[in-house]
């Protein structure tokens, strides 16, 4: 046999063995979808504990799939329990793949509610953890977002959590750590609503009475879904009076002073689509650390300043009450309305906060505001009252100063032909402080024709301070202006 005639052979034989590799490889010539790919075959769950294992790897996903849970998704599988008594559950999914997501609905095909809660979708925890009524049948499915895999789906009853009414409130012990599941607990009928959150409605109660008088925080171990909290006092929930609140998703922590032997109820609460697990802590309320800042920072006896005192506190309360007294003896109370004083002489002075926030907790700080002011001024400017074309004549500055010694800098501009100053020339001269102590600074100016057709020329000087980076604070007397009055031709 030819080689020509073996390699015509060769590939027909080689196809044919391919396609019956394919027809004979166990499990994929026969792969098929999950038996509840689809709403209208989905698992019945008759009893719980319930569990079901299958491969989702040739699931697909129906066009009237709800994505209230999950817009996307490559293949979905459905579970329906009807539930026989109130109660909550908690649906599960295991995988050695990517995690399914979970979701629950109420309703018939193409008309489905999503239970509230029920979404794993976000950040959430991968459990479903929801509430169930009697009689009612719920559409479980599990959502594969990328690709199926062997998937381990389970459905179980879980307790309520043990201290969800206020009449089984745990006792907190001091200090502690309090954690627990707000999708395990719901709101019991003629529950407070907390001032500062009303969408909260799974709670659970603390009862903590301490021993001795206390500044004392509740704080959220993380921010990411955190709960609402709120203290009161009372013996009733119909006659709670509330001591303090922060609501869901805030940076904000409780912090309450608690007084020896009166019982105060603390309320761990979320709204239901963020109820999940919670971990707070209770302890003593951080101390304040007060500091005072102050605009401008370089100020002048000519500067309004403003004061802003801050509590410096780690659990981010302000300051409600207190005072700030300046060094000078004036002093500004602190209610909120925006506190400013202007010191009359330089100098360095103590200003000295003291204040409190609405928790009780108070404290002091000292800080020093430096006052100092720079301050030079133009005391005359001498032009000549008239002049001729080609003439160069003197043009005398003066500058005064009383307060430091500084580098001044005066430029000297003329008015030009089309209405805007035009740079002549820059003298810069030290100027030592000493009253009625005057600075001349000389320039020299040669008129031109252009002079005489206007018949006159305005002038400019301006003074800045070359060693002061704040620049002078009184620079409204840091220009003048002069003019020669008569510019004729030349001679």
């Amino acid at each position: 046999m030819t080689l020509s005639i073996r390699r015509r052979l060769r590939s027909p034989i080689i196809g044919l063995v391919a396609v019956a590799t394919v027809l004979l490889a166990p499990g994929v010539a026969n792969a098929a979808p999950p038996s509840n790919d689809d709403f209208d075959t989905a698992t019945t769950i008759s009893a719980l504990p319930f569990t079901s294992t299958m491969d989702t790897t040739q699931a697909t996903k129906a066009s009237d799939d709800p994505i209230s849970c999950y817009y996307s998704g490559s293949g979905s599988e459905w579970f329906d329990y009807t539930a026989p008594a109130d109660g909550i559950v908690m649906a599960s999914a295991t995988t050695a793949g990517t995690r399914p997501l979970i979701s629950a609905y109420t309703g018939a095909r193409g008309a489905l509610t999503q239970v509230p809660g029920s979404c794993t979708n976000g950040n959430r925890s991968p459990l479903s953890t929801f509430h169930v009524t009697a009689g009612t049948t719920y559409h479980i499915m599990l959502i594969d977002p990328y690709y199926g895999s062997q998937v381990t789906f389970g459905l179980t009853a879980v307790p309520v959590e043990p201290n969800d009414a206020f009449a089984t409130a745990t006792v907190a012990a001091f200090p502690s750590e309090l954690t627990g599941d707000l999708s395990r607990s719901s709101a019991e009928p003629g529950e407070t609503t907390p001032s500062c959150d009303s969408t909260v409605d799974h709670s659970v109660w603390y009862r903590y009475t301490p021993e001795r008088t206390r500044s004392v925080s509740v704080e959220r171990a993380a921010y990411n879904q955190a709960p609402a909290i709120s203290v009161y006092r009372g013996t009733r929930l119909d006659g709670l009076t509330e001591v303090d609140c922060v609501p869901s998703q805030s940076y904000l922590n409780s912090v309450f002073t608690a007084t020896a032997g009166q019982t105060y109820y603390i309320r761990v609460a979320a709204g239901v689509e963020d109820a999940g697990w919670f971990d707070v802590r209770i302890g003593n309320a951080p101390a304040l650390k007060p500091y005072v800042s102050f605009y401008p920072q370089q100020p002048s006896v000519y500067d309004t300043i403003t004061f802003s005192p801050w509590a410096g506190d780690p659990l981010g309360r302000p300051l409600v009450s207190g005072e700030v007294r300046f060094g000078d003896g004036a002093a500004a109370p602190i209610d909120g309305s925006p506190i400013q004083h202007q010191y009359t002489k330089d100098g360095q002075y103590q200003v000295e906060v003291t204040g409190a926030t609405g928790d009780g907790r108070a404290g002091s700080t000292v800080d020093t505001v430096r006052v100092e002011t720079h301050d030079v001024a133009l005391s005359d400017l001498r032009v000549p009252a008239s002049a001729r074309v080609d003439q160069t004549k003197s043009i005398k500055v003066s500058v005064g100063n009383t307060r430091y010694d500084e580098d001044v800098r005066v430029e000297l501009f003329r008015l030009s032909e089309g209405g805007y100053y035009t740079s002549v020339g820059v003298l810069t001269q030290r100027v030592v402080a000493a009253p009625g102590h005057q600075v001349d600074f000389p320039f020299a100016y040669t008129y031109t024709a252009a002079d005489a057709a206007a018949g006159k020329v305005t002038f400019k000087v301006a003074a800045t301070l070359s060693s002061w980076s704040s620049g002078d604070d009184h620079p409204q007397d840091n220009e003048l202006v002069g003019v020669t009055t008569s510019v004729r031709p030349k001679a």
